[in-house]
Parts: structure tokens; sequence; C-alpha cells
């Protein structure tokens, strides 16, 4: 995760930068700065398009892609702070913050968008703006420049820098929960980033190896880190449940670790909780019986309304539950349940050493 001040200088450092040829919106010149592909999929390399909001992305990329929306639409841009619970108003902005401005009549929320160095005053910043010109307000001109703001701007979005974030009240111990979409991790910036415990996935509905379980294993075993498996339940009679424990037992062997059973799919919901009490056990049995300890992961909601009594009184629990799921921990939705031993607390976590979004957990001590 970049300081504020990396941000700010990675910005800083491309002040002066200009279209070629000049007043062109010219996104063949820019493609070797800012003219990257983004996710709408257009503007393509050959359009020319207004690059303010591009620029900003860019400099985030240097240090982490995903920490703003790759997009070249600063309405996009501004809707997915907004979305994400990132929405700062005027008078509450702090340096590192991204400004939107709107300039025209038009029907659009916002068209154009900096980011702040300098808080100066209740709406009053100093801020590096791609794509605008030394004249007054504009919003569309052709460099890279500082720029001072004290009016026509909107509001700020505010990117999950770890400066900014609310410390826990409590001595967490932190983990994560992590599949293919995560990719090849560093575990060596994951470590360092805090994380102590890694939970993988072990084989998908087709009962195949998660494609990166044997590195996630390797390097977990290798950087001294705890982990555990999970196996995500699909199954829907005692004997599919016996052959996706079976799946896990032959993948990890002689490998001995947790297994987690995930209760979630919505398909398992008309089996009632009786149904879904004998396919727990049915999976729970198999694995005990090679010689694995065995616990439930499920959600809020599952652990409520679906889970027997019997179960929650005799197995550990793993529950999930959000609040606003925005990849701080929200010590206002505690889950609650008997025998929980780790908390799910963000589907949306930012860890170092990992280029996407991933579940971030703490471990719960009674």
């Amino acid at each position: 995760m970049p300081t504020i001040k990396q941000i700010l200088d990675m910005a800083k450092s491309q002040v002066g930068i200009t279209e070629y040829p000049p007043n062109s919106n010219s996104c063949k010149y820019n493609e070797a700065f800012y003219g990257h592909p983004v996710q709408d999929g257009v503007p393509t390399a050959k359009d020319k398009y207004p690059w303010c909001c591009v620029f900003v992305w860019w400099v985030f990329s240097q240090f982490d892609p995903c920490l703003v929306k790759k997009t070249a639409s600063c309405e996009n841009l501004a809707q997915w702070f907004k979305d994400n619970g990132q929405w700062i108003e005027p008078g509450k902005q702090l340096p590192g913050d991204v400004a939107f401005y709107k300039f025209n009549t038009n029907n659009r929320f916002t068209n154009h968008t900096g980011i702040v160095t300098d808080v100066l005053g209740f709406n009053d910043i100093n801020a590096y703006e791609g794509n605008t010109s030394e004249k007054g307000s504009q919003d569309n001109g052709g460099a890279v420049l500082l720029k001072h703001r004290t009016s026509n701007i909107i509001g700020y979005g505010r990117p999950l820098y770890d400066e900014y974030k609310t410390e826990p009240k409590k001595n967490y111990i932190y983990g994560i929960d992590v599949n293919e979409k995560q990719g090849i991790i560093d575990y060596d910036k994951v470590k360092e980033a805090g994380i102590s415990f890694v939970c993988m996935r072990s084989t998908k509905k087709s009962g195949n190896p998660d494609p990166y379980f044997e590195r996630n294993l390797t390097e977990c075993m290798a950087k001294g880190l705890d982990y555990s498996c999970f196996k995500y339940a699909y199954a829907k009679t005692h004997e599919a449940a016996r052959i996706e424990a079976d799946g896990v037992i032959n993948l990890l062997q002689d490998r001995k670790m947790p297994i987690w059973y995930d209760l979630e799919d919505d398909t398992l919901i008309p089996l009632g909780k009786d149904g879904i009490e004998g396919i727990i056990l049915a999976f729970i049995g198999e694995c005990k019986e090679a010689g694995f300890e065995v616990g439930i992961y499920c959600n809020q909601i599952w652990y409520d309304n679906y889970i027997s009594n019997y179960l929650k009184d005799k197995y550990q629990f793993w529950i999930a539950r959000y609040g606003p799921d925005n990849g701080n921990i929200n010590e206002e939705y505690p889950p609650k349940a008997k025998n929980i031993v780790a908390w799910q607390y963000t589907s949306q976590g930012r860890v170092s050493g990992i280029d996407t979004v991933v579940d971030r957990d703490v471990l719960i001590s009674k």
C-alpha cells in the first residue's frame, strides 16, 4: 500500500508533461504515460479523449493498480468512491484525496478530477491535475499541472491509505482466505503487512485442485504462516458430501491442517436445517476418519437461519459479517456465534503483495 507522500511525489514528477500535438487530446502520445486501456472498453488507444481521470489512475497504478477504479470517466470514478463508502464531503478533505469538479451546466455529475496535495481552507486546495491548463478553471487543457482550486469542487474520493484507516480497538491476529482469483501472491510482502494466517481453497466445484493451492501451501510453510484450507459446499446428498471430502483428503494426503466446510450456497437452502445438518455431518465424518479436524464456515445469516443447534454446540465456526464491506474492520458488526474462532470482516480487503481485493479475517479470542 503506497503512502500519501509516495502518491503525491509521483503526481508531482509528472508536472509539465503535455500532449503532442498540442490541443489534440491524443491518446497516441499519452499512451506511453496515461493512455492505458480502460475497463469500459472505450476509448481505445486510437481515440482522442480528455485524460484527467486516466492520469489519476496512472499515478495510483504505479503502486497498486486496484487502489482506485481503472476508468477514463470522472463520473464512474466518483460513483465508485461513493459505492465503496469512500466519498468525502467538501470541508473534510485531506491530502491524497481525489478531488472532483464540475465546470459546466450539462447533466454530468462531474467532468474533471485531480489529486489533492494541500488543504488550504474549507474547500480551498492545491491539486495535481492531468489534461488541464494554466488558464483559470479550464478542465480540458493539455498538460499535467499543479492547480489552486477554490470553487467548482463537488466532493472527494478517499483511497484506503494505511494512514487514514481507523485502528481497531483490539490487538487482533490478522489473516486472509484466498483462491485462484488472487493469482500469484508475494508472501514476503503479505507477512510484512502483518498477516499471520492463510486459509486457502482446496478443490473447486469440479473436484479439481485450486490451481494455486500447492504454491500457496508451499509459500505459507516457507514463510512460517499458519494455514488451513476450505471446501465450498455444493453437495445435496450425503454421498456427494463424502465425495467432496474425499477430494480434499486426496489433495492433502498426509499434510495435516484444519479443514473448513464452507456453507453459503443458496442451492442448499431448500434442504432445510435437518438436511443441511446431514450434509455437514457426512463431510465432517469422512474427514475425521482420515485424521483431519473440521470446522464450519458460514455467514451470519446462514448461522442464524440454517445451522442446527446441534452443530452450533459441537463444532467451531468461522463467521463472515461485513457491515459496510469497505475493506476496514468495523467493530460495530462483530459476528455472534457459539464456538467462534475467526471473523471474516470484509471481502474488499487490501494487502501488500496481492494485486486484487481479498477476504480479510481476524482470530476471535474468548
